[in-house]
């Protein structure tokens, strides 16, 4: 898996410049340390689009034309966010670069999965856009029940905190739609 230093300098808000000198290094230091301290780890199940727990207009909407969508958990493993703590010690900055060091890892663990879903599809089928609890109007605690439909805990140690944050927190969920190919 790997990411390009634009995407994590978009994470850090630097308005589209590549970090270079100093930065730069401490960025790629950094990204080595993420790299060996993340335990990537996903689960997905196809259902019914009927079966998403309370969906929301919005995610329907979405969803149309989708008798069936992947629910899917993605996770880097506590290890990134031992990492951040550990920088968040000696550096605030550090503890800000590891975090979008992490959130990069991310996105391209998901787009990962994503391919990996769609490469086990019957031909004729193809996926759209991830949609994740807490878009338009799909509340977030409806990740309660789509993290148990996945069994997270076990499956990738993935579980929700009472205010709903997940941990670890570089942890995404979402329902992708399955759409037939006319």
């Amino acid at each position: 898996m790997e990411v390009a230093a634009r995407e994590i300098s978009a994470y850090l808000r630097m308005g589209g410049r590549t970090p270079d000198g100093a930065l730069a290094k401490r960025i790629d230091e950094l990204t080595g340390e993420v790299r060996k301290a993340m335990r990537p780890a996903r689960v997905w199940r196809r259902v019914a689009v009927s079966a998403i727990p309370s969906p929301g207009t919005t995610l329907l909407r979405h969803l149309a034309g989708c008798e069936d969508a992947v629910l899917v958990c993605g996770t880097l493993g506590a290890g990134v966010d031992s990492l951040q703590r550990r920088c968040a010690a000696v550096s605030g900055a550090d503890a800000l670069i590891v975090q979008a060091i992490g959130a990069a890892f991310m996105e391209s663990w998901m787009d990962e999965t994503e391919t990996a879903i769609g490469a086990e599809l019957p031909p004729g089928e193809k996926l759209i856009r991830r949609y994740s609890p807490g878009y338009g109007d799909w509340p977030l605690t409806a990740q309660r029940e789509l993290l148990a439909m996945l069994d997270t805990p076990r499956t990738v140690g993935v579980s929700l905190t009472g205010t709903l944050l997940m941990v670890p927190s570089k942890s995404v969920s979402a329902a992708i739609g399955v759409r037939r190919i006319p």
